[in-house]
């Protein structure tokens, strides 16, 4: 394959997954992990009306409610700001924390239909559409900046955190989220080895998930962007598997979590097999 590495740029990789036709690559020189599909770099399609509409709002709502409270309890809960959530989706994020006064809440989300969604079902004025680089909000305006499974999404992900470098306070924080290629790609590859490959069962999402980060290459890509002090935490993980409402599948996601939380902090932060919580500052 001649798709280049957006870490290194080197050019020689090796498949090391297949999903429906489109080969996950391998960067030999850095490790670096993407999908060969070529997306575009503003791509607007992953809300379609069918999921706008659709009255089953469990896996952008209720599903991500632990994980919502999490983070407002560690970071928003007694303080007060301006937050800008990126990639905001139907806007259940901005929602929550608009429940908090002391807070000015904003969001930012390319898909029409989701920003529809947002201003009239779930009453959210603040919800600008459109790529948050043609926005107008200000430089050095915000406290907080949130990146809930975005940046998986995007191509090349340097002009959209330089970009929020600029919105962010001197004193201000990036907040990321985003799968640990170290725990998918193997969890991939046993579901492909015990299931084969069927359409129904969530793989790595090879058309969606263009760049599948590690600890070290999530690092590489924010010191670059003008971010110096990276870390990582842990949050309640999303409530569900694949959007099941599988009490037994939940059991089992929760009982990762917290042995992998526990792995962590008992290797000194060096094994991490929970998703990437990234914290980030200038």
């Amino acid at each position: 394959m001649n798709k280049s590495c957006i870490v290194c740029e080197g050019s020689e990789n090796k498949v090391v997954f297949q999903e429906f036709g489109i080969d996950i690559l391998k960067c030999t020189t850095c490790g670096h992990v993407f999908s060969s599909y070529d997306a575009s770099q503003n791509y607007d399609g992953y809300f379609g009306a069918e999921r706008v509409d659709s009255e089953n709002q469990f896996w952008f709502n209720e599903a991500h409610e632990r994980m919502y409270e999490d983070f407002c309890h560690r970071f928003v809960n007694g303080k007060n700001g301006k937050l800008l959530d990126v990639g905001c989706g139907l806007g259940y994020f901005v929602k929550r924390v608009s429940d908090f006064s002391s807070w000015q809440v904003f969001g930012c989300e390319i898909s029409k239909q989701a920003v529809d969604f947002a201003r009239a079902k779930l009453g959210l004025p603040n919800i600008f559409c459109g790529r948050v680089e043609d926005s107008k909000f200000s430089q050095k305006s915000f406290d907080i900046i949130t990146l809930w499974d975005v940046i998986e999404h995007i191509p090349n992900p340097d002009p959209l955190l330089s970009h929020l470098s600029l919105l962010l306070k001197d004193d201000g924080m990036l907040f990321l989220h985003t799968p640990n290629v170290n725990v998918q790609l193997p969890k991939a590859k046993m579901k492909q080895y015990l299931k084969g490959m069927r359409e129904n069962i969530h793989y790595l999402e090879a058309k969606d998930h263009i760049n599948l980060y590690s600890e070290n290459i999530i690092q590489q890509i924010l010191h670059r962007s003008g971010y110096n002090n990276v870390k990582f935490i842990h949050l309640n993980p999303i409530q569900s598997v694949s959007g099941s409402k599988n009490q037994f599948l939940k059991f089992l996601k929760n009982l990762w979590f917290y042995s992998a939380v526990t792995l962590f902090y008992m290797t000194l932060g060096r094994i991490n097999l929970d998703n990437l919580f990234v914290l980030a500052k200038k």
